[in-house]
């Protein structure tokens, strides 16, 4: 064997024993809780004003929503036996936890975004737009109900303790549901990567073709056991030149942090006429560009876009150390701000989109934006399961608070770094990015939110408040998605809706705003 092919089966062997250990780890929590907790779901609710066009992954149906949606639209209300996001009575109402009270799926915006011709999208069997689902829930009739009434009729109890963190509470059975869904993810992704890592030493040519062939056959089976883990369609694909595996986190890039996914960071493609802003990746907590953006960079090059990753937030001095974006925000607020720089004089765009997950969708874009004045800069921001206005992580964050468990606890966080602390909810941090407002002037805010959500937790903490703003609930849109906070970035449906969101920023898509005018 040669030495090339050694290195691989090492690294199959190393890749198996780490992932293998963590999802051993995940799944008997995942059991434990679903003991506990029966996974039933509830009905997410939505209202809103024009929304961006979008594409059709699959046959969704426009959820109801127990607090908004008016009678005449009872039709479209999932069955029971669907795991979609509500009110239920199992939420009790929600104290206060929020400095503003916008609940997910509400939108603001000062213009009527434009009607976007056809970027390239996943494909979908879908006949009816998503842009006509969300304008069914934005028609909805006015209700004189305060907002933050209706936020407390569907998001479960955290009420705060005189320190200013967040009491115990029971996970709630959809959160327990995105938990397994996550964890069933990351098992399938790692039977996929090691299976397609020696569909890729052996080739299709090697002892005529049956080790590729059977090692093939085990990965796609994988994918397609994660695509139905995450409610997506079995078939989606994404045409273009990069590969694009949905429901797939590639467990290599654990092992080589500093490596791109497909379609990123690539000299040979640029800025067009057509797509003038480049597009800055920014991955979640503890996340790495690779594995991150396994599935978004690729679907986005595909699309025709100029899209970078970079890695931040790693309080090692080891560069290919497997657990970034742990830092303390505000410096890597300052390593975004470097990057952008990097990126406006590489281009010569005039500013960037940034799309982001989790941290990187959330708390971190919003310190840059509004405490380092960075709406000069960026054109959109777009978070997927953003993590703002702090988590109380399914009640785990409550925990702080026991004797002995409790500062052992925050002493593992501490070690990993100040970001976990910092996005806890009841920080004084948040008061620091968001007292003065959640959003600035020129800026367009789009938030893609799961309530199956087991990280950013209540989902409501995820929404924004402002002008501008457009906040998402992906369950109102389709239904069958059951996405944890790890799954929504391999989601085909949510990547169709983050294309639809781009093509709805003039600034991102001049020739479709000139082609709506001269029309």
């Amino acid at each position: 064997m040669s030495t090339k092919s050694l290195y691989w089966w090492l690294r199959i062997t190393v890749a198996a024993l780490v992932l293998s250990a963590w999802v051993a780890v995940g799944f008997g929590s995942g059991v434990a809780l679903a003991d506990e907790s029966s996974a039933s779901g509830d009905a997410s609710t939505s209202e809103g004003s024009p929304a961006p066009k979008a594409s059709k992954p699959d046959t969704p149906k426009p959820s109801t929503g127990a607090t908004e949606s008016s009678t005449e639209n009872d039709e479209s209300t999932p069955p029971a036996d669907e795991t979609v996001a509500a009110s239920d009575p199992d939420d009790p109402p929600q104290s206060h936890t929020r400095h503003s009270a916008r609940r997910p799926g509400a939108t603001t915006a000062s213009t009527k975004p434009p009607k976007p011709t056809k970027p390239a999208k996943p494909a979908a069997d879908d006949q009816q737009p998503v842009a006509a689902k969300i304008a069914s829930v934005a028609s909805t009739p006015p209700d004189p109900q305060p907002v933050a009434a209706k936020i407390a009729s569907t998001a479960p109890t955290v009420s705060s303790t005189p320190s200013g963190g967040a009491t115990i509470r029971v996970p709630q059975p959809r959160e327990v549901v995105g938990l397994i869904s996550d964890v069933g993810v990351v098992a399938a992704s790692a039977v996929w990567t090691a299976a397609d890592t020696v569909a890729q030493i052996f080739g299709p040519h090697s002892f005529f073709g049956a080790p590729y062939a059977l090692a093939t056959a085990v990965a796609n089976s994988a994918a397609a056991v994660s695509r139905t883990l995450i409610g997506a369609p079995s078939g989606a694909v994404s045409t273009g030149p990069f590969r694009v595996t949905y429901g797939i986190i590639d467990g290599l890039a654990f092992f080589n942090p500093q490596k791109p996914p497909p379609g990123a960071n690539d000299p040979s493609i640029t800025v067009t006429a057509e797509h003038p802003l480049p597009i800055i990746l920014l991955n979640g907590t503890t996340g790495t560009q690779g594995a991150n953006w396994s599935v978004g960079a690729p679907v986005l090059a595909n699309a025709g876009y100029k899209v970078y990753t970079f890695n931040y937030g790693n309080v090692t001095n080891d560069p290919n150390f497997p657990i970034q974006a742990t830092d303390d925000i505000r410096q890597s607020a300052k390593e975004l701000d470097a990057e952008i720089d990097r990126v406006l004089k590489e281009t010569g765009a005039p500013k960037v989109i940034l799309i982001g997950h989790s941290q990187g969708g959330g708390i971190l874009p919003a310190y840059y934006i509004n405490n380092l004045d960075g709406a000069d800069k960026v054109s959109q921001l777009i978070g997927l399961a953003p993590s703002n206005h702090g988590t109380d992580v399914m009640g785990l964050i409550g925990l702080q608070g026991l004797p002995i468990f409790g500062p052992l606890l925050m002493g593992v966080a501490n070690a990993l770094g100040p970001a976990l602390e910092q996005q806890a909810l009841g920080n004084d941090f948040q008061q620091e990015v968001y007292g003065n407002g959640d959003t600035r002037p020129g800026v367009l805010y789009t938030t893609i939110t799961s309530t199956h959500d087991e990280v950013v937790t209540p989902y409501t903490q995820q929404a924004l408040d402002g002008p501008n703003v457009t906040n998402i609930v992906i369950q109102d849109l389709y239904p069958g998605v059951l996405a944890g906070h790890e799954g929504i970035v391999l989601s085909p449906q949510v990547w169709s809706v983050v294309l639809d969101a781009l093509a709805s920023n003039p600034a991102a898509n001049p020739l479709v705003q000139e082609d709506e005018l001269v029309a």
